[in-house]
């Protein structure tokens, strides 16, 4: 317990004063936890023995993702197109194959537009950026609490069996409340409260179910955390994975209101 609070102190107060900076700093930043996740990603236990400039590639993508400009489609065109290159130059199924070059393809795509998409909220308004953050922080400690108080009922036993339906429902509860009530108050009052009541849910769902894909990956992967970057809280994908989903449903939510 101790080393998780001190390590969460350590990094709030990394990170808290780039949020509230914004700007290039922030980017910058984005950057290094990008780059930090997708480590991760490429250190799982594979039977393929990569070349070391397999992976300097897809640091380099996912780089490039985090800074890409409105032509979007050129980097996601490149995204594509450098590990399937990758795999005919290699050409080596032991090491790196074209079912290696999708999956790490998928992951390189998921974390880079994220995390630009970090960047591109924040720089609209920081206190968007915090009700998101919101939704999983209060999603996750109020599902915590509930299972522990009164869970009986697995959600999902073969990926996470410390996860119940009653600590899911009481999660997300809370965590809609209390940040739509964030929004209402300090973003505006101007909407619909039925409207922001349902997408804050729908968002704290999510929230969840990217904790729940982020926990399969590391069960299939025999491991308990994708790093210990964070001494007691695990690596960058392991704090992270719950607002990975929240943006992805933010991305297309924005899109269809």
């Amino acid at each position: 317990m101790k080393k998780r609070v001190i390590s969460a102190i350590i990094a709030i107060a990394i990170f808290l004063p780039l949020v509230i900076i914004g700007g290039i700093w922030f980017k910058i930043a984005l950057c290094i936890v990008a780059v930090l996740g997708m480590k991760e990603f490429l250190n799982l236990p594979t039977e393929a023995k990569r070349p070391k400039y397999v992976d300097s590639v897809f640091y380099a993508l996912i780089l490039l993702l985090v800074f890409m400009d409105e032509k979007r489609y050129i980097y996601y065109f490149l995204t594509f197109l450098a590990p399937m290159l990758l795999v005919i130059y290699c050409n080596d199924n032991k090491k790196y194959n074209a079912d290696e070059s999708f999956k790490l393809t998928g992951m390189t795509l998921l974390l880079g537009v994220v995390f630009h998409e970090f960047y591109l909220i924040r720089e609209k308004s920081l206190y968007l950026f915090i009700y998101l953050f919101l939704i999983t922080i209060f999603t996750d400690t109020y599902a915590h609490l509930g299972g522990t108080l009164i869970g009986k009922h697995k959600l999902a036993p073969k990926i996470s069996p410390n996860k119940t339906w009653e600590g899911s429902i009481i999660g997300g509860i809370f965590g809609t409340l209390i940040a739509a009530t964030f929004y209402y108050i300090a973003i505006s009052s101007n909407v619909s409260v039925f409207g922001l009541l349902l997408v804050t849910l729908v968002l704290s769902s999510l929230g969840q179910l990217g904790d729940l894909f982020f926990s399969a990956v590391k069960r299939n992967h025999k491991i308990k955390d994708f790093s210990n970057i964070m001494p007691g809280h695990g690596g960058v994908l392991d704090r992270l994975d719950s607002i990975i989903f929240v943006i992805i449903g933010y991305i297309l939510l924005i899109g269809i209101i």
